[in-house]
């Protein structure tokens, strides 16, 4: 019974998910918008922006050594949505958003939000440039790498989002040197515990993934922050009733 379970648990999971999608999608349209816990570390992205740009420095976003391919998609793919909306909302400055990474797979994907970032520069008589950099490919190295990276281009705010460990604390220290407002977010302990003691700002856990939620209007990022809360909660409910039939014997 278990295998039976199991066998289309993923598909209806799946099924599920493209279905809130979809209907907080439409009630987005309609006007639903719930308030969304606070977090200090998305909440103070547009005021770093806005210094950035005041001052005429860069905003420095960091995806560290994560992956497109691999058991850290997710959170590369969260650190991208980060870039994203950075890079779309410090185009109205003079000089473009820094971003690295340790991973050369990344590198293209990072260099594509930024190239467009630049072509919007471009049309509106602005000087492009290319702001997504292959520092190293060991994460250590690109912790780094950002200590002389903080001085030389001039960064006025860090975003360091990514699968970093304990190296993280080199690039913190160096912007705590620098005094520039930082924000850490890892899925990693170790550089948790770094960024708590080092950051301004600290992002964890499930918080990683709501990036797009938190930094886009647009009712298809709220959707899928929505759906995400929804399949957890099924899923907790699945494995609460299910350990409760397997006490009881009904379940095997």
């Amino acid at each position: 019974m278990s295998q039976g379970l199991s066998s289309w648990l993923g598909p209806a999971l799946i099924v599920l998910g493209l279905l809130g999608l979809a209907t907080f999608r439409l009630a987005g349209r309609r006007g639903l918008k719930p308030a969304l816990r606070r977090l200090d570390g998305y909440e103070a992205v547009p005021e770093q922006v806005g210094q950035v740009i005041e001052s005429g420095g860069r905003l420095h976003v960091s995806l560290g050594p994560n992956s497109i391919v691999g058991r850290e998609t997710g959170v590369t793919l969260a650190g991208l949505a980060m870039l994203d909306a950075t890079t779309n909302a410090a185009a109205a400055g003079d000089r473009p958003v820094l971003a690295t990474t340790a991973d050369g797979t990344a590198l293209w994907v990072m260099s594509d939000v930024t190239r467009r970032a630049a072509a919007g520069r471009r049309a509106e008589g602005g000087a492009p440039a290319e702001g997504a950099f292959l520092v190293a490919l060991d994460s250590t190295a690109l912790a780094g790498g950002l200590t002389s990276l903080t001085r030389d281009e001039d960064v006025r705010a860090s975003v360091l989002f990514g699968s970093f460990g304990p190296e993280v604390a080199l690039a913190a220290e160096a912007g705590h040197r620098a005094n520039i407002p930082q924000t850490v977010a890892s899925d990693r302990l170790d550089a948790q515990a770094a960024g708590y003691a080092m950051a301004d700002h600290l992002l964890i856990g499930e918080e990683l993934f709501a990036a797009r939620a938190y930094l886009d209007e647009r009712p298809g990022a709220l959707a899928g922050l929505l759906t995400q809360d929804v399949l957890r909660w099924l899923v907790v409910g699945l494995i609460v009733i299910g350990a409760l039939l397997q006490t009881l014997g009904l379940l095997r």
